[in-house]
């Protein structure tokens, strides 16, 4: 029998069902198609829509360096005099402070950034532990430190979070490589606890990329070479050649890395040959670098014109819940401090800032807790009695002396004094000693600031008939002294 007989033999509302059936099939699957070409481009519209939106939106980020978490296993007393040594039984309650404010700001950032020095100190547990993987495996499962302090706060941001990484995550000594931690360990200690990488980048919407540096895989922190110097930031080739594809893509990139670049050593690959030598040269190289910002200097500078970017030094949380900083970044490539003004330039502590443009306070010098702001105040430099320094043992102690505002040179004009007959040394020992490349100089690289280095410059000239660019070559050349200067040979310090 075949089908159309099978097909007669159906009980007749059976047989019409079936023609019926026939007849509505290719309207049944005209219908489907129709359906399936709407969602296709209902998709595709939004899809364009997306694009479009994320291609005209503006993206939050949210800044912070320096938290400098210690744990139980930190001993105390150890840091550079009170206030320091206060503070940092405080970092773990500042840390909570910053999460819960960040948390407060509406809009919220998409993605959280980090200028190092993240735990303090946490890697110095492995000299009891064991300066080895078997150590490393010991820290890793002891239930209570300062990377699971540090991690669990963190765990409360829910944005992305970007780490770049500083000189207190880590341990070099130089000379010493027993006594130092390689990078593949660290590396496995910041996938462990933060989930992070030694350097990475993030991209934002379809124009941006954030990118962490390392400045310390370079041979200024490998304990055996012979040019380690653990002041000094460097980069390394396989870093530098990474970047230099990051920047390739085009997008409007910020950089974030724990060494200011006025520390940044030249000339780190000169046998490299694709039209850079160094982070100077390949930043050279690629015009789409809209911001550089650094940490480890623990105030907040303005490096004004001294590179074709804006630079900026963040300030330290240790010290303030308040001293982190929004940023807005436009679709053109321009971006806008969301609390512009909330950290005085050069400032420990910066104000309360309330994200509508409106501070609610100015955080000020408390007597009764060293740990917070030092002294003077910012805006109040003029006022703090100082005499000229004319030689190391003249120095203010940092119960005494600790300046917010690290650049500013009615306050640095009382060291200059000591170099009044030129480089002798007393005036190298007093330069050397306020203007090294260390977290706790008062004045910390200022003589690469534009201003500042103008204002000295003059200064020196005028009232004693001295050439301070020539006192300071000296310095370095006769007596051995490590300074930077505007123009000077060590470091990223342009004339």
């Amino acid at each position: 029998m075949d089908s159309g007989d099978a097909q007669t033999d159906l009980p007749p509302p059976l047989a019409a069902d079936n023609r019926r059936s026939r007849l509505l099939r290719p309207a049944l699957v005209s219908g489907l198609v129709a359906l399936v070409t709407l969602l296709t481009v209902k998709q595709v519209l939004l899809h364009r829509h997306a694009r479009e939106q994320a291609a005209s939106r503006t993206y939050r980020i949210g800044i912070l360096s320096d938290t400098h978490v210690a744990g139980p296993e930190y001993a105390l007393n150890g840091e550079n005099g009170p206030l320091d040594n206060a503070s940092i039984t405080k970092t773990q309650q500042r840390l909570h402070g910053v999460v819960a404010a960040l948390k407060a700001v509406s809009p919220a950032p998409q993605l959280t950034v980090f200028g190092g020095d993240v735990v303090h100190n946490g890697l110095d547990r492995l000299r009891h532990l064991g300066m080895n993987s078997t150590g490393l495996a010991a820290l890793l499962s002891e239930p209570v430190n300062g990377y699971t302090i540090a991690a669990a706060i963190l765990r409360d941001l829910q944005s992305p979070k970007l780490f770049a990484w500083g000189n207190h995550d880590g341990l070099v000594t130089c000379g010493d490589a027993e006594a130092s931690i390689s990078k593949q360990l660290t590396e496995r200690l910041a996938r462990y606890y933060f989930g992070a990488e030694l350097y990475s980048s993030h991209n934002l919407g379809p124009h941006w990329k954030v990118v962490a540096l390392h400045s310390m895989q370079g041979y200024t922190w490998d304990p055996k070479n012979p040019r380690c110097d653990t002041v000094l930031s460097s980069y390394g080739k396989a870093q530098l050649r990474w970047l230099d594809g990051q920047l390739a893509e085009g997008r409007h990139t910020i950089l974030v890395m724990h060494h200011p670049l006025v520390t940044t050593v030249n000339d780190e690959v000169p046998e490299h040959h694709q039209g850079w030598r160094d982070l100077r040269t390949l930043l050279a190289a690629h015009d789409n670098v809209r911001l550089v910002l650094s940490g480890h200097n623990h105030k907040g500078v303005d490096w004004q014109d001294l590179y074709p970017f804006p630079a900026l030094t963040l300030p330290s949380t240790r010290y303030n819940p308040q001293n982190f900083l929004i940023l807005d970044l436009l679709p053109n490539g321009s971006h806008v401090w969301a609390d512009p003004g909330k950290n005085r330039g050069g400032s420990r502590c910066s104000d309360y800032w309330s994200y509508d443009v409106k501070p609610r306070h100015e955080a000020e010098w408390q007597a009764r807790d060293a740990g917070d702001c030092g002294m003077p105040a910012a805006g109040n430099e003029a006022d703090f009695p100082l005499a000229p320094v004319l030689n190391a043992s003249a120095i203010p102690s940092q119960e005494v002396f600790n300046p917010e505002r690290s650049c500013q040179f009615v306050l640095a004009k009382r060291f200059l004094p000591a170099c009044a007959k030129g480089a002798a040394q007393d005036c190298c020992d007093v330069v050397a000693d306020q203007w090294r490349l260390s977290s706790s100089a008062p004045f910390t690289s200022c003589f690469c600031q534009p201003r500042f280095w103008q204002e000295s410059v003059s200064f020196m000239r005028e009232q004693y008939g001295v050439d301070l660019a020539a006192t300071l070559l000296s310095c370095v050349s006769d007596y051995g002294k490590q300074i930077v200067w505007r123009g000077g040979p060590l470091t990223w310090c342009p004339a």
